[in-house]
């Protein structure tokens, strides 16, 4: 800051007249340069214009020959070619006219001239030119003889065109062709001297340019010469100037200055220097700079001094501690420049010292919080990051083996849902201190963000690592935590992975780490899943984790696409119900069925873009097929519970319905027990508000879970769909069929419409039917089909038609 002050009060009036006087300098040579660029491209233009007379001579002469011919033998390639001749004086004339205008019109001016066969740079000087010059000497004779030329370009147009409308008639007229060949050769005639003369006034224009513009270069140049010595004579007198005015900067500056000999002496100071020192000015003058420097920073700088004093540098910069004379330290920013030596005092550098205690003082600030994370104060992701790497590091050089722990706080969102988030970040601080309290000195605790933490254990073998992180959870899961009278803990999910020479990379150890974590909460949380080598189950997440990038890849290249399956009513067998189903093309062009990656998309957060994606389709392809849609009863869309994870998502299926105005009716819902189960508050809120607009709603996979019934009193279902594992063998397992039985009457009783899914043999729809069940699903009465398909069939039809399999 006091450099930036002192920079600030120095910019006086007479430095600013010198950088005035440089910029003036450079603004004379940006002017010469330009003036050079203009003279060129008004010669180059000039040349053009030259050339482009020539192409325009050639292509008159070629014309003629051509229509001549064409009159004589009905050549049709010869009233081609001429055509195509004729195409660059009629760009001519069309670009002259353009520019011609009281208003350029520089596009119609650009296409003739492009017509024309001028080259596409030459264009833009070429019109340049036509503007300024038109009427100036020569040019405007060129001008007018060109303009002359205008009807008898227009005729020989006119001349191919009646030669065509001649021989195409029924009876081509010799007197008719003989005459116009006549007219040809006058046209011919008229042009040849009109085409010389504008060559010759061409010519001259080009000539009167070149010897004005020689003639304004010099006096221009010339101009520009005395400009210069003026400002030249000017800027000496300022250098002058700024010499006599450097000892006042130097007392002035609010930066410390010296003037320092080759061996370090100082040899003048000025009064901030002094303050910034704590010394009087008698003190510091005589003194070498080395004394002042803090012991421990003495080397610091040392090879830069001796390059400067040789010669090889000019000036450097370094930062060192001094030692101030009131026994304190200051950090002091210090650059080094070389200055010319005139007055025989023996300096030979000039030195600038800025006090930077207090920027170091909030770098250092920054930097821990860079590195650590505000609530707990433990190192943050990025920081842990950084120290994986260099664990690895350590074990591939040292052949060490460390632990690397990722956990989990099991069931926290219970206290901020239930304390709010103030209560939540003390709940976490005081685990952080739970763990770190069970650590051993130089083990290293993270938090990654959220509940999640992350250590690394040094020096720890996979059996240490057991008995480290046992130690943790046991903690964690004794831990109360009292908020406002109420009490709450919270176990953890821990997983362990080795970090040995053979870890692969620090992205892997993380992820594998991640993993292991994962596979904790999934087998029962509240424990430690060690990973070792050649885990399965490490195999098939990271399978299903590659399964990421290919979902990702798939929407982005659109390979997914829709099947649909007839839920078959055994009431009224005309009516129209499906179920879409989404379907995958892989890399070669294979579809690849749900279970490949449907799993993969619900543990790792992409169902939600599926859905969205499957919705969005439906409604776009019914509103696109309206007799399709009036015959619809309901399409059904199967949704997954991370769906309801987004709090936009009631929004986004309303937004579609006003987008392709759907009547909400016509769609139903499926959504599975689990899925309800884990999201029961927001599914109710969904069914609540789209049951509202008129969609309906299935419980999907129902008799599956304990809760199935429960569900049916607290959502607004409209359909149970009997779960497809009890209806397969139904005819052969009276348990199954005794389950089906039960579930139908219960939705009987309860007003449901019941679907039996998997129904694939001829018994088992004999069977539903006896006990009434409303609809039918499987492959036995309808194979998937594309949804495009069925959309466009005019009468959608059973695949039951199809061959049944064998009971």
């Amino acid at each position: 800051m006091q450099w930036r002050k002192a920079r600030d009060r120095g910019r006086d009036p007479q430095r600013l007249k010198m950088f005035s006087l440089i910029a003036g300098l450079l603004l004379l040579a940006a002017l010469a340069t330009g003036f050079n660029v203009v003279v060129v491209q008004m010669q180059a233009a000039a040349s053009a214009y030259v050339s482009g007379e020539s192409i325009w001579s050639r292509a008159q002469v070629s014309t003629v020959q051509h229509l001549d011919r064409y009159a004589q033998s009905d050549d049709s390639a010869a009233l081609a070619q001429a055509r195509e001749w004729l195409e660059i004086p009629l760009g001519d004339l069309q670009a002259r006219r353009a520019m011609e205008a009281a208003e350029l019109d520089r596009e119609a001016a650009r296409d003739g001239l492009l017509q024309g066969r001028n080259h596409p740079d030459d264009i833009p000087n070429m019109i340049r030119l036509f503007r300024h010059f038109a009427t100036a000497p020569y040019f405007r004779e060129a001008v007018a003889v060109w303009r002359d030329s205008d009807p008898y370009i227009l005729e020989l147009a006119s001349l191919a065109d009646r030669l065509e409308a001649e021989w195409e008639s029924s009876a081509p007229s010799p007197a008719r062709l003989a005459a116009l060949r006549v007219r040809l050769h006058e046209v011919d005639q008229a042009l040849t001297p009109l085409s010389a003369a504008f060559r010759l006034a061409i010519a001259d224009a080009a000539r009167w340019l070149a010897q004005l513009l020689t003639a304004a270069s010099v006096l221009f140049l010339l101009v520009l010469v005395l400009i210069a010595w003026l400002l030249t004579w000017r800027l000496t007198r300022a250098l002058t100037a700024a010499e006599r005015t450097f000892r006042a900067t130097f007392e002035q500056a609010a930066v410390g200055m010296a003037q320092v000999d080759g061996k370090g002496h100082l040899l003048d100071v000025n009064q901030a220097l002094c303050q910034i020192l704590r010394y009087p000015r008698a003190r510091l003058v005589g003194q070498r700079y080395p004394d002042l420097v803090h012991p421990d920073d003495q080397e610091i700088g040392r090879q830069e001094q001796r390059r400067i004093n040789s010669g090889e540098l000019d000036s450097y910069t370094i930062e060192h501690r001094l030692l101030c004379g009131d026994g304190d330290t200051v950090w002091g920013k210090l650059t080094v420049s070389k200055i010319r030596n005139d007055d025989d005092l023996g300096a030979c550098h000039v030195a600038i010292l800025e006090d930077v205690s207090e920027p170091r003082r909030l770098s250092a600030k920054l930097q821990h919080e860079a590195n650590h994370d505000p609530l707990t104060g433990l190192y943050n992701r990025r920081a842990f990051e950084r120290s994986v790497a260099e664990v690895l590091r350590q074990a591939r050089t040292e052949e060490s083996v460390h632990a690397l722990c990722f956990v989990d706080l099991d069931q926290f969102k219970v206290v901020n849902d239930t304390a709010g988030h103030v209560a939540g970040d003390q709940f976490l601080r005081q685990i952080a201190d739970t763990l770190h309290r069970q650590l051993r000195e130089g083990d290293l605790l993270a938090r990654l963000g959220g509940d999640e933490f992350a250590i690394i254990l040094a020096d720890c073998d996979l059996e240490g690592a057991r008995e480290v992180t046992e130690k943790l959870r046991s903690a964690v899961a004794n831990t109360r935590f009292h908020w406002e009278g109420a009490s709450f803990n919270a176990g953890c999910s821990i997983g362990v992975v080795l970090v040995d020479a053979e870890s692969l990379d620090p992205g892997h150890l993380l992820q594998a780490a991640d993993i292991a974590c994962y596979l904790a909460k999934e087998q029962g949380r509240n424990r430690v899943y060690l990973l070792r080598d050649n885990d399965q189950q490490l195999a098939e997440r990271r399978g299903e984790m590659a399964w990421l990038s290919r979902l990702r890849a798939a929407l982005h290249e659109q390979r997914l696409y829709l099947d649909t399956q007839r839920l078959v009513s055994l009431k009224r067998p005309a009516s129209l119900r499906y179920e879409v189903l989404v379907r995958l093309l892989d890399e070669e062009g294979n579809t690849v069925l749900p279970a490949a990656f449907l799993p993969a998309a619900e543990r790792f957060g992409m169902a939600h873009q599926i859905d969205r994606w499957v919705i969005e389709q439906v409604c776009r392809q019914l509103a696109a097929h309206p007799d399709h849609l009036a015959a619809l009863e309901a399409c059904h869309i199967n949704l997954s519970g991370r769906s309801f994870d987004h709090e936009d998502f009631q929004d986004f299926v309303i937004g579609l319905l006003d987008r392709y105005a759907l009547p909400a009716e016509k769609l139903c819902f499926e959504i599975t027990e689990t899925a309800a189960a884990r999201n029961l508050l927001d599914v109710a809120a969904f069914m609540t508000r789209l049951g509202e607009r008129g969609c309906s709603f299935a419980l999907d996979d129902f008799g599956t879970g304990l809760s199935s019934f429960g569900y049916l009193r607290r959502l607004p279902v409209d359909c149970l769909k009997i779960d497809g594992t009890f209806v397969r063998n139904i005819a052969n397992d009276e348990t199954d069929l005794a389950m089906v039985r039960a579930i139908n009457e219960i939705g009987r009783t309860l007003n449901k419409t019941v679907v039996a899914e998997y129904v694939e043999t001829r018994e088992a729809l004999a069977l539903l039917e006896e006990m009434g069940v409303d609809y039918v699903q499987g492959n036995g009465v309808h194979r998937p089909c594309r949804f495009e398909d069925l959309l466009t069939s005019r009468q959608p039809t059973l695949a039951a038609e199809t061959p049944w399999p064998r009971s």
